[in-house]
């Protein structure tokens, strides 16, 4: 009461200068703020992004309406500070979902139930091409571009490749085969050309070593013959031989390998003589050459630790690698096989005369490689012609 007129006018103008810039600091921290998230979002996939942007707008419509109802706060001076369009505001708040729109959304949800369970059965083994032939397998009718969409903005990823180190021990062949294959993988039909390998694998937890020694068919993927031994000898080779013929007693495949000992000694060619096979080698240092029974086995291991996690001795590493070879048959689709399972085809091909055909798409990215060292020897062949 003893302030004057013009002290209360200084402390009223001191008042909103503190305001003003208290104004100003609130909005230059909720710019830096969204700019950080806008950088944020960018380094996340598409689906992800446009999932959270949509979700963030619907929220800021959301609190505009009840500051408005409540407050009774302007709209357009809200719609100005958060950075949105009036006009989407207003839009957003006449519009209904249709019920088109609300049939997507319980399938989106029956969808990604189904793939949360999926997941967790396997402990996230499948990737958005898997789990979508899962699904269409199950009679889903959803596209893959929709799982992706949905396993991207829950989260679900496919488990990650463990990497192992290998030391080669060169070894001096007794005999050895011309590269017959070639890497001409493709075939008409089953028990043609089968390939065959032998791949270490170690115990997670107390480190002990196992030896798989698979031979599968290159028609299907299909293994003819697995075995597991504690030891990498020319006895397990054998043994995968006859467990293969015992299967299969007319085939009469060629039989495709790399130059290891196993199977450049004479009692194995001796072998494949008495079941009427023919053999074929890789070159030497080419693994590329035998690469599906490469990439079959690396497959494989990856499926076994992630379908068992806690494997603590070798008998249940048996157990795991035998759950893991009746997961692959019968529940791992494969996108060359149209989405089934090489069990599956297996089984059709065992059953008909004529066998569908499953043509190997070449890779686009090896297609420009050899184009691109083509080219190369094309033009030194021309500079050579000119010199």
């Amino acid at each position: 009461e003893q302030l004057t007129d013009l002290e209360k006018a200084q402390r009223r103008i001191a008042e909103l200068e503190r305001i003003n810039r208290r104004q100003e600091m609130e909005l230059e921290l909720l710019k830096k703020d969204r700019a950080f998230e806008k950088t944020y979002l960018a380094s996340l996939p598409k689906a992800k992004t446009v999932y959270l942007m949509r979700k963030q707008k619907i929220q800021d419509y959301s609190l505009i309406r009840l500051l408005h109802d409540d407050r009774k706060w302007p709209v357009k001076e809200m719609c100005s500070i958060i950075g949105i369009n009036r006009s989407a505001y207003y839009k957003w708040k006449r519009s209904t979902p249709s019920q088109k729109q609300i049939d997507k959304q319980c399938e989106d949800e029956r969808i990604i139930a189904r793939i949360k369970k999926i997941s967790d059965s396997n402990h996230s083994l499948f990737g958005t091409m898997t789990m979508y032939y899962t699904l269409r397998n199950e009679g889903y009718g959803c596209g893959h571009n929709r799982v992706y969409r949905l396993m991207c903005i829950h989260d679900i990823k496919s488990s990650y490749r463990r990497r192992s180190r290998y030391n080669y021990i060169r070894s001096v062949p007794e005999q050895t085969a011309e590269n017959i294959l070639n890497r001409d993988f493709g075939t008409t039909g089953p028990n043609q050309k089968w390939c065959t390998d032998v791949t270490e694998i170690k115990g997670p937890a107390t480190g002990e070593k196992l030896y798989i020694s698979s031979m599968i068919d290159l028609y299907d993927r299909y293994p003819v013959a697995l075995e597991v031994s504690d030891r990498n000898d020319a006895f397990l080779a054998n043994q995968t031989l006859d467990k293969a013929h015992e299967t299969y007693p007319e085939a009469t495949p060629l039989i495709h390998s790399d130059r290891g000992f196993a199977y450049t000694r004479k009692v194995y060619r001796s072998k494949l003589n008495r079941y009427n096979m023919s053999q074929s080698m890789s070159r030497i240092s080419k693994c590329i050459d035998n690469g599906v029974c490469e990439g079959f086995q690396g497959q494989f291991k990856d499926m076994l630790f992630i379908l068992y996690p806690k494997i603590a001795s070798k008998d249940e590493m048996r157990a795991a690698i035998k759950g893991t070879l009746d997961y692959y048959i019968n529940h791992y689709p494969q996108k060359r096989l149209s989405g089934k399972t090489c069990g599956q085809v297996r089984k059709e091909s065992m059953e008909q005369k004529e066998f569908t055909q499953y043509p190997i798409v070449p890779a686009a990215r090896y297609v420009r490689y050899w184009n691109e060292i083509e080219a190369k020897k094309k033009r030194q062949k021309e500079i050579l012609e000119k010199k």
